[in-house]
């Protein structure tokens, strides 16, 4: 369901006073993570579904405490292209609010996380922000921001459009046991929530080399050898209130070495003006046949 995308989060400052320097230290692991497949209704104890929690470090000679809140991105921190903006923060909480840790020692941080149980909230991309902070008058004001990337459940056949200024049906897109050298095909409905006309493109998002492919792949998965695989209409237009149909297709090479293989490719979406969002691709071609 989840995975660890990014390492420690670390911030240090030096306190200067009459007295030896001290040093005091934030460190969180991890910086970020995905969550996969979310259900709309359904609460989750991440530390319960996954194993993975937040661990707080502390390395001064005295002990520490730290507040934790989540936050919209807007209101504190930043997100990777292609995800919103969690509708609501409060989605998302810890166990405790705050969380003291001993000198030269760790602490852990469980969070929870409740989607309305809302059709329109299948088929998102949001990234949330988990704020690790000093507490006020505590003397300490360092603090950190965990991205987290939150995609709920992809579906079809929706009877209420998806919320966002785009909407996606489905959000993932899954090819399987796939035969090289055959051809598969797809379709993805775009929804323009918006009240003006835009002008959407598509294209690769794993073929940028300015983005880490690790923020964006699932667990188990590797990026595409060859994006121009994928093929699909490069630019949709949609009227305000109105839909569009996407047409990806995927021939892979049947070489013997793509046999076997799970790979991922992720078709960014950019209007003319707004934020983008995308549609993941899933691929996983069969195993070749044993020659007996």
């Amino acid at each position: 369901m989840t995975h660890a995308t990014r390492g420690v989060a670390f911030f240090a400052l030096l306190l200067c006073s009459s007295g030896p320097l001290v040093a005091a230290s934030l460190k969180v692991s991890p910086a970020g993570f995905i969550v996969h497949d979310v259900e709309p209704g359904k609460v989750y104890d991440i530390y319960k579904e996954t194993g993975l929690r937040l661990t707080i470090y502390n390395d001064d000679a005295v002990s520490r405490t730290w507040l934790l809140s989540p936050h919209r991105p807007s209101e504190r921190g930043r997100w990777e292209k292609g995800y919103g903006e969690i509708p609501d923060a409060q989605w998302c909480w810890f166990e405790k609010d705050e969380i003291a840790v001993d000198a030269r020692s760790k602490a852990y941080a469980h969070l929870h996380l409740k989607v309305p149980d809302e059709e329109k909230y299948y088929n998102q991309h949001w990234v949330v922000t988990l704020g690790v902070g000093g507490k006020p008058g505590g003397g300490i004001s360092l603090a950190v921001d965990i991205r987290v990337q939150i995609e709920t459940r992809s579906r079809v056949d929706l009877k209420v459009r998806p919320d966002g200024l785009l909407g996606l049906e489905p959000s993932t897109i899954r090819f399987e046991d796939v035969t090289p050298g055959s051809s598969e095909k797809a379709r993805v409905t775009l929804y323009n929530n918006d009240g003006a006309a835009h002008s959407y493109m598509i294209s690769p998002l794993l073929a940028n080399t300015k983005i880490d492919q690790k923020t964006y792949l699932s667990r188990s998965y590797s990026a595409i050898p060859d994006s121009g695989w994928i093929t699909y209409e490069k630019e949709v237009q949609i009227e305000p209130g109105k839909s569009a149909v996407l047409r990806p297709e995927l021939k892979i090479p049947g070489d013997e070495s793509n046999f076997g293989k799970k790979w991922e490719d992720i078709l960014l979406i950019q209007p003319d003006e707004g934020l983008a969002g995308f549609v993941r691709v899933q691929v996983q071609t069969r195993e070749k046949a044993k020659v007996h």
